[in-house]
């Protein structure tokens, strides 16, 4: 497993890995490497390109500021490769909840719910994909914990939320370890990019704190094995 380095501000280094050394093995030991970037031209045409079977939702537009978008510095795209294949996605941004679902009110019209998230320095995240010829090997959960281990050990956020589909209500709080879990919204239309396709109209909104991760790095390491 090498770990490829290509964001100009955040960097994995050997400190990191080795803090969360267990991790890491999920990925070695599929011989996949790492690589962290804020090329979201890249994520957009991998996501773009795959099949509705391989990769059923609409590109997160959160994360496509249209031509001449300088992403922010606090924002990143985890790729996991096998060799020059990208089989897994990820990504995050600092985006603070309120103006993340004032946002998404303005583009996707539905029935929102009032939700308060936790206080403090917030980041979203999206555009969770794994290809089909990898899945159930807990890739998916790992760039998950990859992602929460970087907002809250490198960028000293508070918060990292995401929204998905009511089914998957589950899978966040059980196989990615969110603490709170909510109603955010009913969308008619459905077709919520990242989120969710037409036939899904229920939208929650999912979060944890970096103290709640924090306390419970012993019980989460132990799901690596």
């Amino acid at each position: 497993m090498t770990v490829i380095n290509n964001h100009s501000k955040i960097n994995l280094n050997a400190t990191f890995q080795e803090k969360h050394k267990e991790l890491f093995k999920i990925f070695s030991d599929n011989n996949l490497d790492v690589e962290i970037n804020a090329d979201f031209d890249l994520l957009k045409n991998t996501l773009t390109s795959l099949s509705k079977d391989d990769y059923p939702y609409n590109y997160d537009p959160s994360f496509d500021g249209g031509v001449g978008w300088v992403p922010p510095t606090t924002s990143f795209a985890l790729l996991l490769k096998s060799g020059d294949t990208v089989i897994s996605t990820y990504a995050a941004m600092k985006y603070d909840c309120a103006s993340f679902i004032k946002d998404m009110q303005s583009y996707f019209v539905g029935t929102y719910e009032d939700v308060t998230v936790d206080v403090g320095s917030h980041f979203y995240s999206s555009c969770q994909w794994v290809s089909k010829d990898h899945r159930g090997k807990k890739l998916g959960m790992g760039l998950d914990h990859l992602k929460k281990n970087i907002i809250f050990d490198i960028l000293n956020g508070d918060v990292n939320y995401a929204i998905h589909k009511e089914s998957l209500t589950n899978y966040h709080s059980q196989g990615l370890v969110y603490d709170k879990n909510v109603k955010l919204a009913t969308i008619p239309d459905g077709d919520v990019g990242g989120a969710g396709e037409k036939i899904d109209k229920i939208y929650n909104v999912t979060w944890t704190t970096k103290s709640s991760w924090t306390s419970k790095q012993d019980d989460v390491k132990k799901s690596y094995s």
